[in-house]
């Protein structure tokens, strides 16, 4: 894919205040609108003192670099003189990357959603000269957003006293419960309750399969999202539990998105969402979030399921991560964009003639009906590939033999990417955001194991050390992202907690004890920087300016929760230092969400996952045996088909655990191999199962450590034994 990418205009000068100042900044979609003729400003000190100086309204806007929606409002209205003549007058105009800045967005976000009951990007919001929201909007057309704009102007001017009473209450609402829904009071959020029941979590699961689409998979709704999170859980629900309902709604629903439009079939990745029930149609950006979670899924779902083909599934999205969104450096793009040409969706759609001629007279026709492609086609005259006719039935349509079917479309695949890549490509948006970059590495480490792939492997060190080394400060703090070579915005909750989690895979996988180190140093670091009497984990560290206030965000959305992300790697972390106080620390705040999640069900599902997770006793697994050596590597391969979320993975030489080993894996001291063999230990706080050589032995005991144990009690079930 060719990539496009705006070019760096270098830095902004502070003399540049009264015009547009986004073309020195390093986010591509702050760049997008440095043409515009409106005097954006990027949230710095410069832009927030002018509002204060000339005491005038902030319009706000926050989008990313590959919504559709924004680049509609940049071309209909901000491109627009009157508007920028409107705005430039009565306004200070800032622009924010909500991916730079996921704080400010999650705030002004909620502000609107409370006063509109609805939220979206863009986002339009006019604030006080002191940085408190009035009034909101996402998408506003150029003649509604003219007039919309002189009316807050006009009222901001003359009856300014109500507004700011008006924006005082909507802060103060913001303020009171962040990121909980209405009926969630604060007592709900802050208090400390029982311990959480394991018919809560259930009560869980069953409200995501009440509302599994049956025929299409997914849930029941007209726009399908992967979330893949919310599968991860039930996933784990069925593997701990054995619920049939839960194992079945999985398989519909990977098999329809692996076979849908929302799959990129030439590429190998996943689009965002699709705009109706069947997963035909999709919304065409593809985000780096979403494929690294998709490709996890997929995974554990190959194993846990016995659907070896999911394999073929993570692979092929694993493959575009490094093929495509992966940048010189080894770090992982954010995005690209849904429009190519001009056009939403140009570069992945095709008619029957493009295939006929990249397949010839014989093969055409065939190819065409195993890739969906059909006269009129499903997408404004041209086809979205799919893979929905197997290779049997399409053999029987045409005349031809299974075989001849089933070997086609992976040997024409390269040349259809290759007349594909002639195409405008959609532009790549460089950013490397650090969270993002943690779903990755984990899905990589994950891979490279259970694959065995030592590619996976070698870019999962890469991208780890390039995080450890670009994407932290002078004070070791991380920072958000990281666009060619400039980085940007504070590290958020996310960011430690889900590359704590990638380095806790990386571990697993390799064997690296550095990475256990700097995974130990983010958790340790989330804890100090983000913990919060009142809110548990704060979305901010508690030394960022927060301008409505520090605020927690409980509820996952694509991404996991930061704070249920933390817990997870804090879970993870303990059971390899046999470490009580982190395993109590970790139950405390899942009691601490109860009451909300009990209400909130799958809108908290990786919180739900957590206390599942604590339910079933939590194992480390430690094999002892030459590092490379045959019988080592069996045992290893035998952990990674399991794949087990209940139990952690060390391993350490024949000889036993050093010392550098045993200080951060307690539980390794003293496990050594036995008779010249490779020894595998399933083991708990203050006990471990018969040693083992055998591999399949070792797969029993890890899956019977997996089974249900009946226990009622999610967070103390694992201690009470």
């Amino acid at each position: 894919m060719t990539m496009h990418e705006p070019p760096d205009a270098g830095p902004a000068r502070p003399s540049d205040i009264r015009t547009n100042r986004l073309g020195g900044e390093a986010s591509a979609y702050l760049r997008q609108h440095a043409g515009n003729p409106i005097h954006w400003q990027p949230w710095d000190r410069d832009a927030l003192a002018l509002a204060r100086d000339r005491d005038l309204p902030v319009f706000l806007s926050i989008g990313y670099a590959s919504c559709h929606w924004c680049h509609v409002m940049a071309h209909e209205v901000f491109e627009d003189a009157e508007v920028a003549a409107l705005l430039n007058e009565r306004f200070v105009c800032i622009k924010v990357d909500r991916e730079e800045r996921p704080d400010l967005d999650e705030a002004y976000m909620a502000a609107v959603t409370a006063q509109t009951g609805r939220g979206g990007w863009p986002l339009s919001v006019f604030l006080t000269s002191d940085l408190q929201p009035f009034h909101g909007a996402t998408y506003v057309p150029r003649a509604r957003f003219l007039e919309l704009c002189r009316k807050v102007a006009d009222a901001y001017r003359s009856h300014r006293g109500e507004l700011q009473i008006q924006a005082a209450q909507m802060a103060g609402a913001v303020a009171a419960v962040p990121a909980a829904a209405d009926s969630v009071t604060a007592d709900s959020v802050t208090a400390e309750g029982p311990p959480v029941a394991l018919d809560v979590v259930e009560g869980v699961a069953r409200q995501g399969l009440a509302h599994h689409d049956p025929e299409w998979g997914g849930f029941l709704q007209h726009q399908k999202f992967p979330t893949p999170l919310r599968w991860q859980f039930l996933l784990h629900h069925h593997r701990l539990t054995g619920d049939p309902q839960a194992a079945a709604a999985l398989r519909r629903t990977l098999e329809a998105m692996a076979t849908g439009g929302i799959r990129d079939h030439l590429g190998g990745g996943f689009h965002r969402y699709t705009v109706e029930e069947t997963w035909l149609v999709p919304h065409f950006e593809i985000m780096l979030y979403d494929n690294a979670q998709l490709a996890s899924l997929y995974l554990e779902a190959g194993a846990a399921l016995d659907q070896p083909w999911y394999l073929g599934v993570a692979r092929d999205v694993l493959d575009f991560l490094l093929d495509e969104m992966r940048d010189g450096a080894g770090g992982f793009c954010a995005s690209f964009d849904a429009d190519s040409g001009g056009q939403e969706g140009s570069y992945y759609v095709w008619t029957p003639q493009e295939i006929l001629a990249v397949a010839g007279e014989r093969d055409g026709p065939l190819l065409a009906t195993l890739l969906g492609v059909a006269p009129g086609g499903n997408f404004e005259g041209r086809s979205i590939l799919t893979r929905r006719v197997d290779a049997p039935h399409a053999a029987m349509r045409h005349g031809r033999t299974t075989a001849e079917a089933a070997e086609l479309f992976d040997r024409l695949r390269p040349r259809l990417r290759e007349i594909r890549a002639a195409r405008a490509a959609p532009a790549r948006d460089a950013k490397i955001v650090t969270a993002w970059n943690g779903l990755a590495l984990s899905a990589l480490a994950r891979a490279s194991a259970q694959l065995d792939e030592p590619a996976y492997a070698a870019a999962a060190l890469q991208i780890a050390d390039r995080l450890w080394s670009a994407h932290r400060d002078a004070r070791g703090r991380l920072v958000r992202a990281v666009t060619g070579g400039r980085p940007s915005g504070e590290g958020v909750l996310d960011d430690y907690a889900c590359l704590a989690e990638g380095l806790l895979d990386l571990y697993q996988a390799t064997g690296d004890l550095a990475q256990l180190r700097r995974a130990r140093e983010l958790l340790d670091a989330a804890v100090t920087l983000f913990a919060d009497d009142a809110l548990g984990f704060a979305l901010t560290a508690r030394d960022v300016d927060a301008p409505l206030g520090r605020r927690a965000e409980y509820y996952d959305n694509v991404e996991p929760s930061g704070a249920a992300a933390l817990l997870h790697g804090l879970w993870r972390a303990a059971l390899l230092a046999g470490d009580q106080a982190g395993q109590e620390l970790v139950a405390s705040h899942l009691r601490r969400r109860g009451a909300l999640l009990e209400r909130a069900g799958l809108e908290m599902a990786w919180w739900a996952d957590a206390a599942l997770l604590a339910a079933a006793p939590g194992y480390a697994a430690v094999i002892a045996g030459e590092p490379g050596a045959a019988d080592t590597r069996a045992l290893q391969a035998a952990f990674w088909n399991v794949a087990p979320p209940w139990a952690v993975l060390a391993t350490v030489p024949a000889a036993g655990a050093d010392e550098a080993t045993r200080a951060l894996v307690p539980v390794a001291a003293g496990l050594t191999a036995r008779n010249d063999r490779a020894v595998a230990h399933v083991c708990r706080p203050g006990a471990c199962g018969a040693p083992t050589s055998d591999p399949d032995e070792f797969a029993r005991q890890l899956l019977g450590a997996g089974s249900a144990d009946g226990g009622g009690d999610l967070t103390s079930g694992r201690n009470s034994e």
